[in-house]
């Protein structure tokens, strides 16, 4: 038999929460869920979420190194401390096992170390404290860097040197700072190479599915500089070399007409090598050794010029004086060793440089990694691992079955998965106090690095799971998921978890000002009552980023667990409905009133809170346009009315203090009408109307004693939109592509701005409120029957002709146009109405052949017959001169006018009223 080992393995939740919040059972059902024990044992009663799943070992042999795979699978304590990963007897007593399962998993895969860029290292730094890779992993840099940033100092400068005497010392006195809860990292430089942790770190869910490794979205340029980071410690040999020259250039120097200042040898393209940090030049001499041929691209980015060649070849050419530009080539190459000559020059300001190769079965990955000092590649150093031969491959396969291996670690699909060759019992047939739990573990069973006390949970839940267990509750399983993944290192649910203190310093945000709200993640207490389920499933899902001023990023825990949490939270968390609220005023006015609410003039939620790509006046908190895909209306209600309730200490004001409305003008001043405005008008989201105060660069165009006109690219219009608007503060907006009007507002008419100043691109927006989209399509069209459908397409490619406008005596605009011999005029001027004026739309239509079977469609939608006209979308609509019939066509109602058969000319004359 083999002792028990006295090293413990890292559950965090278990190490943090066990003494104070769970029971021995709890704690046990915790740890069987994250050392896998259902790999073997099958389902555990009652414990419905995903166990945490061992990574999977098929392309093992692409990331990893077979020395560290021999040694770990040898002691995975002495390699990893914390690791869950138990100690197979077999496996530790007979290297020839060893040499079996290391050349299985490792066969093909051609590991060796990668030199790693200084540059990256310090950008990695950064990104790992920064992003929340040390929420769970813990801060990694040393003892008095730590603590001057617990104590609010600027830390001293984070330096760490090989061959210092006191290297042990140091490490030692930063590993005591560290809390035991923290998921070790082990030794990683010895594990991975800096191409097969890039990847891992961009898709951990490809290697480890069971979602305790999250993916924090990182870009292949931040993977690269974590990557980098975490394997700062490797050595290797210097495989590059370098000639220095100083100067002054605004594009690459002829070198061979150069004398260098020094020559030398290093491991990286870097622009840091000079002595100078200006005018100054760099070129790198190598070979690349290229693993298969096809077609490779590499890619430059430099500050300031650079150039690639590749067997005299130029691949890439970013020359010039410029701040950091990426540039990438494609060059066709032959397996084997090919000269490599990397250019680069600074003239002033920053620098920077980085040269990055992908190609057939190469992921992209620094170049430096690829190249040698001479043609010939070096011969990999000896290690404990024997090369892998046919049979031993073969044996290691057979151990992988035989051992148990494949019940925790899947290898292959499909026909090739292998499958573990026995099975254990089931949990309610296991004696708790023996096999893996017992003191002396038998021979030929795992071995868990376990405390007596983890050992004690565990043969609390396997005792239980003998009897008949209680049904679990979604409370439960929520607290039991969140503890499995971890969650509790960044946000607190009730009385449990939250930042540590010990982890408190590397939480920061771009905004002080907004204290710990602007650097903490928010709690999650209640967050089934405020946020949407589906909501809830892409967070957890795909990452969030709804925080930019929190440098903290949420990640991205997959699909699974995504499904498994957000009902549970929605069905435990939902509190009280908010009844519905009803406005007399149609939808159009009571939106205005909210966007006049959220405005400078009123609450003022701008000077918090950004509203799509307009950042707010003051603090830049969540963007309003996306709280209504967020947030439940309920709990919306209930949170603007009292947010001190929900969030203690938040920021956020109370604008209904007492029940009262501190803008008692708008909507009579009822809170539940007013926070209902409010939440109608982000239910548009983007295409919510801007509220005032955000376009503070505005260019109004206000029409005086004269309509005016204005002509350029206009929002929901074609191209060739035209805006008139009248001092009478009723406009539209009139499409020549379409023949009709298109847009009809009240207020304010156009902000020029943005056509005005610089180059002018993009649509603008009608600048007032209350607007209302009128069909596009055909104005015109000739039908057979009641029955017929409207015509579709582009009037203009159906035959209609725009023939420009013509303005009366006040200056009023008739759009003029023709189509199939009929010649239309279409006036739309402005008649006084309370609250807003509204608009008479005059059409005279003239045809020498007569105007049979012809009708004019008005509006399409919803349309009601009231008060002697109609009411569609909040417009109501007198039909003065013209035969008005609505009618159903599939599922919505059309407003049509039919002119008087065989006459040559018509008038249909109709007003609108919003």
């Amino acid at each position: 038999s083999v002792k028990a080992e006295e090293a413990v393995s890292v559950v965090p939740a278990w190490q943090r929460f066990r003494a104070a919040h769970l029971t021995s059972e709890q704690a046990g059902r915790l740890l069987i869920s994250e050392l896998n024990c259902q790999s073997c044992h099958g389902p555990y009663a009652g414990l419905t979420v995903q166990p945490r799943q061992a990574p999977i070992l098929t392309a093992a042999a692409q990331r990893l190194n077979p020395a560290h795979v021999r040694q770990f699978l040898q002691n995975p304590q002495q390699v990893k401390p914390g690791t869950v990963m138990p100690r197979l007897h077999t496996a530790a007593s007979d290297p020839a096992v060893l040499d079996a399962l290391t050349a299985f998993l490792t066969a093909g895969g051609g590991w060796r170390a990668m030199a790693i860029s200084a540059d990256a290292v310090r950008r990695g730094e950064d990104l790992f404290h920064r992003v929340g890779c040390a929420a769970c992993h813990g801060d990694q840099r040393s003892a008095e860097v730590i603590d001057a940033l617990r104590r609010g100092l600027a830390p001293p400068a984070d330096e760490e040197d090989e061959d210092d005497p006191d290297a042990a010392a140091k490490s030692a006195k930063t590993a005591a700072t560290q809390s035991d809860f923290l998921m070790p990292l082990g030794r990683l430089e010895e594990k991975y190479s800096l191409a097969g942790l890039m990847q891992f770190l961009r898709e951990p869910h490809l290697v480890r599915p069971g979602g305790r490794m999250p993916s924090l979205n990182l870009s292949p340029e931040e993977a690269r500089d974590v990557a980098s980071y975490l394997l700062r410690k490797v050595q290797v040999e210097a495989n590059i070399e370098y000639e220095y020259f100083e100067g002054s250039w605004d594009k690459l120097p002829d070198f061979s007409a150069l004398k260098a200042v020094s020559k030398g040898t290093t491991t990286d393209f870097s622009a840091g090598i000079g002595a100078r940090q200006n005018d100054f030049a760099l070129r790198f001499l190598g070979y690349v050794q290229i693993p298969r041929a096809g077609e490779y691209r590499v890619h430059v980015t430099s500050d300031d010029g650079s150039r690639v060649l590749i067997a005299e070849r130029e691949v890439v050419n970013n020359d010039g004086i410029h701040p950091p530009v990426g540039r990438s080539g494609t060059v066709q190459l032959t397996a084997g060793s090919h000269a490599l000559v990397v250019e680069y020059f600074e003239q002033g300001g920053g620098e920077e440089l980085s040269v990055e190769i992908e190609g057939p079965g190469l992921s992209r990955q620094p170049l430096s990694a690829l190249t040698t000092l001479t043609r010939e590649a070096p011969q990999p150093k000896a290690t404990d691992a024997v090369a892998p031969s046919a049979e031993l491959i073969a044996a290691g396969r057979s151990h992988f079955a035989k051992l148990g291996c494949a019940a925790c670690h899947q290898h292959g699909e499909g026909d090739s998965l292998i499958v573990a060759a026995t099975q254990a019992r089931e949990f309610s047939k296991l004696n708790a106090t023996g096999g893996c739990l017992s003191g002396d573990v038998p021979a030929g069973l795992p071995v868990f690095a376990l405390s007596d006390q983890q050992r004690a949970d565990l043969q609390a839940a396997v005792s239980a799971a003998a009897g008949a267990l209680p049904q679990t509750a979604p409370a439960s399983e929520v607290q039991q998921a969140m503890l499995s993944l971890n969650c509790f290192a960044c946000h607190s649910r009730s009385d449990l978890g939250g930042v540590s203190e010990s982890l408190n310093h590397v939480f920061s945000g771009s905004i002080p000002e907004m204290g710990d709200e602007g650097r903490i993640p928010p709690a999650l207490t209640g967050a089934g009552d405020k946020l949407n389920e589906e909501w809830i499933k892409t967070v957890l899902a795909e990452g969030a980023k709804d925080r930019p001023y929190m440098a903290t990023r949420m990640p991205r825990f997959g699909s699974a667990h995504a499904d498994y949490l957000a009902p549970r939270l929605s069905a435990v968390d939902r509190g009280p409905v908010v009844p519905e609220v009803v406005f007399e005023a149609p939808e159009h006015r009571v939106k205005a009133d909210a966007r006049q609410l959220v405005g400078d003039q009123a609450l003022s939620c701008i000077k918090c809170h950004r509203f799509d790509s307009y950042a707010a006046t003051g603090l830049q908190s969540l963007d309003m346009t996306t709280m209504t895909r967020r947030l439940r209306r309920d709990w919306f209600h209930r949170y603007l009315a009292d947010p001190q309730q929900y969030r203690p200490g938040t920021r956020m004001p109370a604008a209904w203090p007492g029940g009262r409305s501190v803008v008692p003008a708008v909507l009579e001043g009822k809170p539940d009408q007013q926070i209902e405005a409010i939440w109608r008008y982000l239910l548009d989201g983007r295409r919510a109307k801007i509220p005032s105060g955000l376009e503070r660069q505005a260019i109004e165009l206000k029409p005086a004693g004269r309509p005016l006109i204005y002509r350029n690219f206009l929002e929901g219009l074609s191209p060739r939109g035209i805006a008139v608007g009248f001092p009478e503060r009723v406009h539209f907006a009139w499409d020549a592509e379409h023949m009709t009007v298109r847009l009809i507002w009240h207020g304010a008419f156009i902000d020029a701005a943005k056509h005005w100043v610089d180059r002018g691109p993009g649509n603008q927006s009608p600048l007032g409120d209350h607007v209302m989209t009128l069909p596009a399509g055909p104005p015109l069209a000739k039908l057979s029957s009641l029955d017929a459908v409207w015509p579709g397409g582009n009037p203009r490619e159906a035959g209609f002709q725009f023939r420009g406008y013509q303005l009366n005596a006040a200056g009023v605009p008739a759009f003029r146009y023709e189509w199939s011999g009929v010649q239309v005029e279409d006036r739309l001027e402005p008649i006084l109405h309370e609250p807003d004026n509204g608009l008479r739309r005059t059409l005279q239509l003239k045809s020498e052949a007569g105007l049979n079977d012809l009708w004019v469609r008005v509006a399409t939608g919803r349309i009601e017959q009231v008060d002697g006209g109609f009411l569609w979308n909040g417009v109501r609509v007198q039909v003065e001169e013209g035969l008005a019939i609505v009618r159903r066509i599939g599922d919505q109602d059309e407003l049509l006018i039919q002119l008087p058969a065989g006459a040559r000319e018509a008038v249909v004359r109709l007003t609108l009223v919003w």
